[in-house]
């Protein structure tokens, strides 16, 4: 009887920790996701301000009359 509870309970505490280190690897991807994602919105906001010309990322383009020679 001791010897079938003592198999349960070193079952229940595989299955525990089992547990556990999938919790610690599912969040691990989550956090990686995240930072991906920040990173991924990060590298568009930074176009969107190339393209609208903001925090002179881009050249001002000057035009000119020149005389013809």
């Amino acid at each position: 009887m001791e010897e079938n509870q003592r198999k349960i309970d070193e079952q229940q505490k595989k299955m525990a920790e089992q547990r556990l280190q999938m919790i610690e690897e599912q969040m691990k991807i989550e956090n990686e996701k995240a930072k991906l994602k920040r990173k991924e919105e990060k590298r568009v906001k930074s176009e969107q301000k190339i393209i609208l010309g903001k925090d002179n990322s881009r050249p001002k383009l000057s035009f000119g009359f020149s005389t013809p020679l």
